[in-house]
């Protein structure tokens, strides 16, 4: 008899109650359920599954905080500069960027209030209320603040609706790519949605007409004109995370660094069989119906509908966005220190990941703002200032 994880019975639960249910919900369930999803799971290190730039090498957090540290300047020098870095995982890139100020920008670092929040399922724990206590913790959920010496203050929190009033920068790193999506097919010239439903006391797909217009009233909004048979997933949490950010930030700049295309890439003949894609302990998968809540589904994010619900000042790739930000001088000033010549040509080697095209330099970075002005002009973009 075959073990299934708490997560794929409470699917199997949620079909024999309601039906066949979207696969963004499938998703979901999969990914943040507190019965054990992958996100949500106690202990389940990231690492052990897949890796990330942050990572790869301390330098990524390096060069971020060198365009938060002008994202700062431009917003006038506030005494409290928020970082809120929402899906924030072990900490490892927040705690390379306030290193990194701390090192090269003390007077940055003195302003700077860096909020590391990741996921935690809102039935667990709720959200806390947002304190003003003039401390330099404004918009920290109180109920959920964990202060740590490293500078860094850990939350705990769904979303980030607890947060309000910020002034600075809303940092997402491989995060958007995680958002649940609906999954459809074009048929006879419609498009029709994916639905998981049970047969057999298996887990399987079945299409009917979509759950909501959002799915197509999306695809005809990008222009797309798909042929027969073409799948792929629309993300339409985009609109409501967008609103979000609104809310919360009151001015500053919302980065946003991931893996995706522009629609017209991203909806393309090399894509007709969608691109979900899931990883567990590194080994790539295309089937969600297994190691349910055990395993990572992610999807290219459409960085179009991103940057239509946005004041956008920013766009590139990772690599380009990183050498904007000084990648090449740092790499070239990598020196033993103590290290024998192998593990130095190690370290230049996993810096290299962050700017090689078939790791994770083709990623993508996008900077939005809100309250700042026009004709911005921020360094990992090509700005004037541009090392």
């Amino acid at each position: 008899m075959t073990l299934r994880s708490a997560v794929d019975e409470e699917i199997r639960g949620l079909i024999r109650k309601d039906g066949r249910i979207t696969f963004a919900r499938f998703m979901e369930a999969c990914l943040y359920s507190p019965s054990g999803g992958f996100y949500s799971a106690r202990g389940n290190r990231i690492s052990a599954h897949f890796g990330t730039s942050s990572m790869s090498h301390p330098v990524f957090g390096v060069l971020i905080a060198r365009q938060l540290e002008q994202m700062w300047r431009l917003l006038g020098d506030p005494a409290v500069f928020h970082v809120i870095e929402v899906g924030s995982g072990d900490g490892v890139l927040a705690q390379s960027i306030v290193d990194a100020c701390r090192r090269s920008a003390p007077q940055f670092a003195q302003a700077l209030c860096y909020v590391a929040a990741d996921y935690q399922p809102v039935s667990l724990q709720s959200p806390g209320h947002v304190d003003d206590r003039g401390d330099g913790t404004r918009g920290l959920p109180s109920a959920s603040r964990q202060d740590a010496p490293s500078g860094v203050n850990r939350v705990k929190t769904e979303g980030i609706r607890a947060f309000r009033n910020v002034v600075g920068c809303i940092l997402c790193n491989e995060l958007i790519d995680n958002f649940p999506v609906h999954r459809f097919v074009t048929q006879g010239g419609r498009v029709k949605e994916v639905f998981v439903t049970l047969s057999g006391g298996k887990l399987t797909e079945v299409l009917d007409e979509p759950s909501t217009p959002d799915i197509e009233k999306r695809l005809t909004g990008l222009g797309l004109s798909l042929p027969e048979g073409y799948r792929g997933e629309v993300n339409l949490d985009v609109e409501d995370w967008t609103s979000q950010l609104a809310a919360t930030l009151d001015r500053g700049f919302v980065l946003t660094i991931d893996y995706g295309e522009p629609a017209t890439d991203l909806y393309s003949p090399e894509n007709a069989q969608g691109t979900l894609v899931c990883y567990r302990r590194h080994l790539a998968s295309d089937d969600p119906y297994q190691h349910i809540g055990q395993q990572d589904i992610t999807c290219l994010v459409d960085f179009t509908s991103l940057m239509r619900v946005g004041d956008t000042v920013g766009y590139a790739r990772q690599s380009q966005f990183l050498t904007n930000l000084g990648f090449y001088p740092l790499l070239d000033a990598v020196q033993p220190q103590g290290r024998s010549a192998a593990r130095t040509e190690l370290s230049r080697i996993a810096m290299m990941t962050l700017v090689d095209p078939d790791e994770y330099g083709d990623f993508k970075a996008l900077a939005q703002a809100k309250g700042v002005g026009a004709d911005i002009e921020l360094l990992g973009f090509g700005g004037s200032d541009a090392v």
